[in-house]
C-alpha cells in the first residue's frame, strides 16, 4: 500500500482498463500509472510491472509496452495523456489519422511549400552540387548505367571495324578540343528499340547506334552529332539531371560517398534519362558548343544542321506527318528530347550566319 501511494504521488495520471500479458489472450482488470514514455501496471494492490518503456499507442486506447505486454484502456486516451505517453512527432502523426478539412488544408500547404522549396532552392543549387561532384564518381555512374543499358536495350554493333575505327579516330580530334580530366569512350551499339540515337551518359561513355550511322552515312555528319554529345559530357548535363531527379540524396553522395547500393539506384535513374524530356537550355547549349568544337576541329559547322535535317526527314517519313507540322513536333529518336526541329535549325543558322 505504501508503494502504491508513493508511486501515485509522482505519476502523471492513472488509467483503468484490461491487461494482456505477452502472447496471452486472457485479459485481467488492471490499471496503469503513466509517466513520460513510461508506465507501471497494477492489478489490485499488486504492482505487476514498474516503469516499463512504452513502445507505441494505437487507436487512442491500446498501449503497447516494450516487454511485449498490452494494456487496453476502458476509455479513449485524452490529448494530454497522449502527449505524456508518446513523443511529439508520433503524436503529430496520430493526429493526421483523424482526417478532416483542417488536416487536409494543412497537408496541402506543407506539400506546396515542399514543392516550392525543392523547385526553387534545391534545383537552384544543383549546378553547384554537380561542380563539387568528383569526376571519378560521375564515371562510375556512367559505367553502371551503360552496364544496365547493355543488358536491356543494346546489342553488339554490326558495323564494320573499319567504319568504327575511322569515326573513332576523327572523334579523337574533337575530344582534344575539350578540357576534361578524362576522355569519354565512344561506343557503337545496335538497338532496335531506340533507333537512330546518340546518348551521353554521365562522364561517358557516349553511345552511337548503328541506325544513326546508317541514316547519316557521311562521317562528318556523324561527327557533328558526336560533338553535340561531347558537349553534354563536358557540361555534365546528364549528371545534373540525375542530381535534380534523385534530389536530396545527392547531398548524401558528397557527405558519405558513393556506395554500391546508392550507385545501383542512381544507375536506374540514369537509364531513364534518355527517355525523359531534357532541358531545352541544355540542348541548345550543347548545340552551340558543338559548333565551336566542329570549327576548332577543322569541320564545317553546317554539318550539324545537315545531320538534324536528315533526322527530321527520317522522323517525318516514319510518322507520316506533314513537313511543316513535323518541324514543330519532333518526337522520336535522337530528336525526342530536344527543342523542335524548326527552333534548332533557326538558332543554328543564326549562329553560323
Amino acid at each position: 500500500m505504501q508503494k502504491w501511494k508513493a508511486l501515485k504521488s509522482t505519476s502523471e495520471c492513472f488509467i483503468e482498463g484490461e491487461f494482456f500479458k505477452e502472447g496471452s489472450s486472457k485479459a485481467d482488470q488492471a490499471r496503469i500509472s503513466i509517466g513520460i514514455k513510461m508506465a507501471s501496471v497494477f492489478k489490485g494492490e499488486q504492482c505487476l510491472y514498474r516503469q516499463v518503456a512504452i513502445e507505441s499507442v494505437q487507436d487512442r486506447k491500446n498501449i503497447f509496452l516494450e516487454n511485449g505486454c498490452l494494456f487496453k484502456a476502458t476509455k479513449k486516451l485524452t490529448n494530454e495523456q497522449i502527449r505524456i505517453l508518446i513523443p511529439k512527432s508520433e503524436g503529430w502523426l496520430m493526429s493526421l489519422d483523424r482526417f478532416n478539412l483542417k488536416t487536409a488544408a494543412t497537408l496541402l500547404v506543407i506539400l506546396i511549400f515542399l514543392v516550392i522549396g525543392y523547385r526553387y532552392i534545391f534545383i537552384s543549387v544543383s549546378s553547384t552540387i554537380v561542380y563539387m561532384f568528383p569526376y571519378s564518381w560521375e564515371r562510375q555512374i556512367g559505367k553502371a548505367t551503360f552496364d544496365v543499358l547493355d543488358k536491356t536495350l543494346l546489342e553488339p554493333s554490326k558495323l564494320s571495324s573499319h567504319k568504327i575505327d575511322s569515326i573513332t579516330e576523327d572523334a579523337a580530334n574533337i575530344l582534344n578540343q575539350v578540357d576534361l580530366p578524362f576522355k569519354p569512350q565512344i561506343k557503337f551499339m545496335k538497338s532496335d528499340i531506340i533507333g537512330p540515337n546518340a546518348l551521353a551518359l554521365p562522364g561517358g561513355p557516349i553511345i552511337i547506334t548503328d541506325a544513326l550511322v546508317k541514316l547519316l552515312k557521311d562521317d562528318k555528319l556523324i561527327l557533328s552529332v558526336i560533338a553535340h554529345e561531347i558537349a553534354h559530357v563536358q557540361q555534365r548535363h546528364s549528371l545534373q539531371q540525375i542530381v535534380e531527379i534523385v534530389g536530396l540524396s545527392s547531398l548524401a553522395w558528397l557527405v558519405f560517398g558513393l556506395d554500391e547500393g546508392m550507385l545501383e539506384e542512381i544507375a536506374l535513374v540514369g537509364v531513364n534519362i534518355w527517355g525523359l524530356k531534357k532541358s531545352r537550355d541544355f540542348e541548345k547549349e550543347s548545340d552551340l558548343i558543338a559548333l565551336e568544337l566542329l570549327d576548332a576541329s577543322g569541320l564545317e559547322k553546317t554539318n550539324l544542321i545537315l545531320a538534324i535535317e536528315k533526322l527530321i526527314n527520317h522522323f517525318c517519313l516514319k510518322s507520316k506527318l506533314d513537313k511543316t507540322a513535323c518541324l514543330q513536333d519532333v518526337g522520336s529518336g535522337w530528336l525526342s528530347t530536344h527543342p523542335s526541329g524548326a527552333q534548332r535549325l533557326r538558332y543554328l543558322r543564326e549562329e553560323i550566319e
